[in-house]
Protein backbone atom coordinates (compact mmCIF):
# COMPACT_ATOMS: atom_id res chain seq x y z
CA UNK A 1 0.00 0.00 0.00
CA UNK A 2 -1.32 2.36 3.59
CA UNK A 3 -0.92 1.27 2.27
CA UNK A 4 0.09 2.16 -0.83
CA UNK A 5 0.41 3.39 -3.88
CA UNK A 6 -1.32 6.56 -3.15
CA UNK A 7 -2.09 9.18 -5.70
CA UNK A 8 -1.21 12.73 -4.71
CA UNK A 9 -4.19 14.81 -3.71
CA UNK A 10 -4.30 18.56 -4.23
CA UNK A 11 -2.04 20.44 -1.83
CA UNK A 12 -3.75 23.54 -0.54
CA UNK A 13 -3.28 25.78 2.43
CA UNK A 14 -6.34 24.18 4.00
CA UNK A 15 -4.91 20.73 3.45
CA UNK A 16 -1.63 21.72 5.05
CA UNK A 17 -3.51 23.11 8.02
CA UNK A 18 -5.56 19.93 8.22
CA UNK A 19 -2.40 17.86 8.23
CA UNK A 20 -1.20 19.70 11.30
CA UNK A 21 -4.46 18.88 13.04
CA UNK A 22 -4.98 15.25 12.05
CA UNK A 23 -2.27 13.69 14.15
CA UNK A 24 -3.90 11.30 16.55
CA UNK A 25 -0.92 10.29 18.59
CA UNK A 26 2.81 10.00 18.83
CA UNK A 27 5.38 7.57 20.09
CA UNK A 28 8.83 8.82 21.00
CA UNK A 29 11.92 6.66 20.93
CA UNK A 30 15.16 8.20 22.15
CA UNK A 31 17.94 7.37 19.75
CA UNK A 32 20.35 10.15 20.52
CA UNK A 33 20.81 13.45 22.29
CA UNK A 34 22.56 15.61 19.68
CA UNK A 35 21.14 18.56 17.80
CA UNK A 36 21.46 16.66 14.55
CA UNK A 37 21.88 17.89 10.97
CA UNK A 38 20.56 21.11 9.49
CA UNK A 39 16.99 20.95 8.27
CA UNK A 40 15.34 19.38 11.32
CA UNK A 41 12.25 21.27 12.39
CA UNK A 42 13.15 20.70 16.05
CA UNK A 43 16.81 20.51 17.01
CA UNK A 44 17.72 17.05 18.24
CA UNK A 45 14.47 15.45 17.03
CA UNK A 46 13.64 13.57 13.85
CA UNK A 47 9.88 13.89 13.44
CA UNK A 48 8.83 10.84 11.44
CA UNK A 49 5.24 10.67 10.25
CA UNK A 50 3.25 7.52 9.53
CA UNK A 51 -0.31 6.54 8.71
CA UNK A 52 -1.65 3.45 10.48
CA UNK A 53 -2.46 0.64 10.22
CA UNK A 54 -0.41 -1.08 7.55
CA UNK A 55 1.12 -4.20 8.96
CA UNK A 56 3.96 -5.11 8.61
CA UNK A 57 5.13 -1.61 7.62
CA UNK A 58 3.54 0.43 10.42
CA UNK A 59 1.07 -0.60 13.09
CA UNK A 60 0.41 -0.56 16.82
CA UNK A 61 2.23 -3.25 18.75
CA UNK A 62 -0.95 -4.14 20.64
CA UNK A 63 -3.22 -3.88 17.64
CA UNK A 64 -4.94 -0.62 18.52
CA UNK A 65 -2.58 0.94 21.05
CA UNK A 66 0.91 0.87 22.45
CA UNK A 67 4.22 1.36 20.69
CA UNK A 68 4.18 2.01 16.94
CA UNK A 69 6.29 -0.62 15.19
CA UNK A 70 6.88 -2.05 11.73
CA UNK A 71 9.52 -2.12 9.02
CA UNK A 72 9.12 1.55 8.07
CA UNK A 73 9.08 2.72 11.67
CA UNK A 74 12.05 0.66 12.85
CA UNK A 75 14.02 1.75 9.80
CA UNK A 76 13.28 5.42 10.54
CA UNK A 77 14.47 4.89 14.11
CA UNK A 78 17.71 3.49 12.71
CA UNK A 79 18.04 6.66 10.63
CA UNK A 80 17.63 8.68 13.82
CA UNK A 81 20.43 6.71 15.45
CA UNK A 82 22.77 7.46 12.57
CA UNK A 83 21.88 11.14 12.76
CA UNK A 84 22.43 11.09 16.53
CA UNK A 85 18.98 12.42 17.39
CA UNK A 86 15.73 11.37 19.04
CA UNK A 87 13.13 9.88 16.70
CA UNK A 88 9.54 10.86 17.37
CA UNK A 89 6.85 8.90 15.53
CA UNK A 90 3.79 10.98 14.68
CA UNK A 91 0.59 9.24 13.59
CA UNK A 92 -1.66 10.99 11.06
CA UNK A 93 -3.95 10.31 8.12
CA UNK A 94 -2.22 9.13 4.95
CA UNK A 95 -3.35 12.11 2.87
CA UNK A 96 -1.68 14.41 5.41
CA UNK A 97 1.83 12.99 4.98
CA UNK A 98 3.06 15.13 2.07
CA UNK A 99 1.33 18.28 3.41
CA UNK A 100 2.93 17.43 6.75
CA UNK A 101 6.36 17.68 5.15
CA UNK A 102 5.47 20.96 3.50
CA UNK A 103 4.04 22.50 6.66
CA UNK A 104 7.05 21.46 8.77
CA UNK A 105 5.17 19.01 10.97
CA UNK A 106 7.17 16.10 9.53
CA UNK A 107 10.88 15.83 8.81
CA UNK A 108 10.46 12.37 7.29
CA UNK A 109 7.42 10.57 5.90
CA UNK A 110 8.23 6.87 5.66
CA UNK A 111 4.88 5.14 5.54
CA UNK A 112 4.17 2.71 2.71
CA UNK A 113 3.98 5.50 0.14
CA UNK A 114 4.86 4.88 -3.50
CA UNK A 115 7.29 7.12 -5.33
CA UNK A 116 5.43 8.78 -8.20
CA UNK A 117 6.13 11.58 -10.65
CA UNK A 118 3.49 13.67 -8.90
CA UNK A 119 5.05 13.19 -5.49
CA UNK A 120 8.63 13.90 -6.49
CA UNK A 121 7.49 17.26 -7.83
CA UNK A 122 6.77 18.35 -4.27
CA UNK A 123 8.99 16.08 -2.15
CA UNK A 124 12.37 14.36 -2.25
CA UNK A 125 12.27 10.57 -2.13
CA UNK A 126 14.69 7.70 -1.54
CA UNK A 127 13.61 4.24 -2.85
CA UNK A 128 13.44 1.69 -0.03
CA UNK A 129 11.25 -1.30 -0.96
CA UNK A 130 9.73 -2.71 -4.14
CA UNK A 131 6.03 -3.55 -4.24
CA UNK A 132 2.96 -3.75 -6.44
CA UNK A 133 -0.82 -3.97 -6.27
CA UNK A 134 -2.46 -7.30 -5.54
CA UNK A 135 -5.97 -8.48 -4.74
CA UNK A 136 -6.94 -10.72 -1.85
CA UNK A 137 -10.29 -12.45 -2.27
CA UNK A 138 -12.62 -14.82 -0.51
CA UNK A 139 -11.31 -18.33 -1.11
CA UNK A 140 -14.13 -19.46 -3.40
CA UNK A 141 -13.82 -16.32 -5.50
CA UNK A 142 -10.03 -16.42 -5.66
CA UNK A 143 -10.10 -19.91 -7.18
CA UNK A 144 -11.82 -18.48 -10.27
CA UNK A 145 -9.49 -15.53 -10.85
CA UNK A 146 -6.54 -16.10 -13.18
CA UNK A 147 -6.30 -12.77 -15.05
CA UNK A 148 -7.38 -9.15 -14.46
CA UNK A 149 -10.65 -9.44 -16.43
CA UNK A 150 -11.72 -12.28 -14.14
CA UNK A 151 -12.33 -9.52 -11.61
CA UNK A 152 -15.15 -8.11 -13.75
CA UNK A 153 -18.42 -7.95 -11.83
CA UNK A 154 -16.78 -8.33 -8.42
CA UNK A 155 -17.10 -5.98 -5.45
CA UNK A 156 -13.64 -4.85 -4.39
CA UNK A 157 -12.54 -2.52 -1.58
CA UNK A 158 -9.60 -0.14 -1.90
CA UNK A 159 -8.08 2.49 0.28
CA UNK A 160 -9.31 5.87 -0.88
CA UNK A 161 -6.79 7.95 -2.79
CA UNK A 162 -4.40 5.10 -3.56
CA UNK A 163 -2.95 3.70 -6.76
CA UNK A 164 -4.70 0.45 -5.81
CA UNK A 165 -8.04 2.24 -6.10
CA UNK A 166 -6.96 3.67 -9.46
CA UNK A 167 -5.85 0.23 -10.66
CA UNK A 168 -9.26 -1.23 -9.87
CA UNK A 169 -11.11 1.61 -11.57
CA UNK A 170 -8.91 1.27 -14.66
CA UNK A 171 -9.51 -2.49 -14.69
CA UNK A 172 -13.22 -1.84 -14.36
CA UNK A 173 -13.05 0.36 -17.46
CA UNK A 174 -11.30 -2.48 -19.29
CA UNK A 175 -14.09 -4.81 -18.22
CA UNK A 176 -16.73 -2.51 -19.67
CA UNK A 177 -14.75 -2.04 -22.88
CA UNK A 178 -14.71 -5.84 -23.22
CA UNK A 179 -18.49 -5.98 -22.81
CA UNK A 180 -18.29 -7.32 -19.26
CA UNK A 181 -19.78 -5.86 -16.06
CA UNK A 182 -17.58 -3.37 -14.30
CA UNK A 183 -15.94 -3.78 -10.91
CA UNK A 184 -17.76 -2.15 -8.00
CA UNK A 185 -14.93 -0.30 -6.24
CA UNK A 186 -15.70 0.82 -2.68
CA UNK A 187 -13.34 3.26 -0.98
CA UNK A 188 -12.30 2.88 2.66
CA UNK A 189 -10.01 5.00 4.87
CA UNK A 190 -7.83 1.88 5.15
CA UNK A 191 -8.30 -1.21 3.04
CA UNK A 192 -8.19 -3.48 6.10
CA UNK A 193 -11.28 -1.63 7.34
CA UNK A 194 -13.15 -3.58 4.69
CA UNK A 195 -12.50 -7.00 6.26
CA UNK A 196 -15.84 -7.08 8.18
CA UNK A 197 -17.73 -6.26 4.96
CA UNK A 198 -15.91 -9.07 3.15
CA UNK A 199 -16.77 -11.53 5.89
CA UNK A 200 -20.41 -10.45 5.87
CA UNK A 201 -20.65 -11.05 2.13
CA UNK A 202 -21.01 -7.40 1.11
CA UNK A 203 -17.64 -7.46 -0.67
CA UNK A 204 -15.66 -10.10 -2.53
CA UNK A 205 -12.23 -8.85 -1.53
CA UNK A 206 -9.85 -5.94 -1.46
CA UNK A 207 -6.86 -4.59 -3.35
CA UNK A 208 -3.69 -3.24 -1.79
CA UNK A 209 0.03 -3.82 -2.08
CA UNK A 210 1.42 -7.35 -2.09
CA UNK A 211 3.10 -6.44 1.19
CA UNK A 212 -0.24 -6.13 2.96
CA UNK A 213 -2.15 -8.85 1.11
CA UNK A 214 0.48 -11.45 2.01
CA UNK A 215 -0.02 -10.58 5.69
CA UNK A 216 -3.80 -10.73 5.34
CA UNK A 217 -3.57 -14.15 3.69
CA UNK A 218 -1.52 -15.49 6.58
CA UNK A 219 -3.86 -14.12 9.23
CA UNK A 220 -7.21 -14.92 7.58
CA UNK A 221 -7.98 -18.50 6.56
CA UNK A 222 -10.95 -17.33 4.49
CA UNK A 223 -8.89 -15.00 2.28
CA UNK A 224 -6.48 -15.84 -0.53
CA UNK A 225 -4.04 -13.44 -2.24
CA UNK A 226 -4.02 -13.68 -6.03
CA UNK A 227 -0.50 -12.82 -7.29
CA UNK A 228 0.52 -12.02 -10.82
CA UNK A 229 -2.48 -9.97 -11.97
CA UNK A 230 -0.58 -6.69 -11.84
CA UNK A 231 3.14 -5.92 -12.21
CA UNK A 232 5.36 -5.49 -9.16
CA UNK A 233 7.15 -2.42 -10.44
CA UNK A 234 6.59 0.29 -7.86
CA UNK A 235 8.87 1.52 -5.11
CA UNK A 236 7.98 2.61 -1.63
CA UNK A 237 9.98 5.66 -0.65
CA UNK A 238 11.18 7.64 2.33
CA UNK A 239 10.14 11.26 1.73
CA UNK A 240 11.49 14.61 2.87
CA UNK A 241 10.45 18.13 1.97
CA UNK A 242 11.52 19.16 -1.53
CA UNK A 243 14.95 20.79 -1.50
CA UNK A 244 15.32 20.48 2.26
CA UNK A 245 18.80 20.62 3.77
CA UNK A 246 17.80 17.42 5.50
CA UNK A 247 17.17 15.47 2.28
CA UNK A 248 20.82 14.56 1.50
CA UNK A 249 21.42 13.59 5.13
CA UNK A 250 18.42 11.24 5.12
CA UNK A 251 19.49 9.73 1.80
CA UNK A 252 23.01 9.15 3.09
CA UNK A 253 21.71 7.49 6.27
CA UNK A 254 19.33 5.22 4.33
CA UNK A 255 22.09 4.19 1.94
CA UNK A 256 24.24 3.32 4.94
CA UNK A 257 21.44 1.11 6.29
CA UNK A 258 21.15 -0.57 2.90
CA UNK A 259 24.88 -1.18 2.60
CA UNK A 260 25.34 -2.52 6.13
CA UNK A 261 22.38 -4.88 5.78
CA UNK A 262 20.20 -3.29 8.45
CA UNK A 263 17.18 -2.81 6.18
CA UNK A 264 17.45 -6.39 4.90
CA UNK A 265 17.57 -7.73 8.47
CA UNK A 266 14.53 -5.67 9.41
CA UNK A 267 12.75 -7.03 6.32
CA UNK A 268 13.35 -10.58 7.54
CA UNK A 269 12.16 -9.59 11.02
CA UNK A 270 8.82 -8.45 9.63
CA UNK A 271 8.32 -11.23 7.11
CA UNK A 272 9.22 -9.18 4.05
CA UNK A 273 11.41 -10.31 1.17
CA UNK A 274 14.92 -8.88 1.78
CA UNK A 275 15.59 -9.17 -1.96
CA UNK A 276 12.97 -6.45 -2.52
CA UNK A 277 14.89 -3.93 -0.41
CA UNK A 278 16.30 -1.20 -2.65
CA UNK A 279 19.96 -0.99 -3.57
CA UNK A 280 21.99 2.17 -3.22
CA UNK A 281 21.84 2.73 -6.99
CA UNK A 282 18.10 1.99 -7.35
CA UNK A 283 16.31 4.52 -9.52
CA UNK A 284 12.57 4.53 -8.83
CA UNK A 285 11.55 6.61 -11.86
Amino acid sequence: MRHRGKTLLGITAATVLAASLTACGSDSSTTGAGKGPAGLQDAGVLNECVALSYEPLEYYENGTSGKVIGWDVDAAREVGKLLGVETKVNVMEFDGLIPGLQSGRCDLAWSGMYISKERVQVADAVPVLQAGNEVVLKNAVAAKVKEPLDLCGLRIAAQTGTSAETTMKDTSDECKAAGKPGITVTGYPGSVDAIPAIRSGKLDGLVDTNVLTATLGKKNDDLTPVPGLFPVENWFGAFTDKGSKLSPEIEKAIHTLIENGTLAKLAEKYGLNPDQVAKVDTKAL
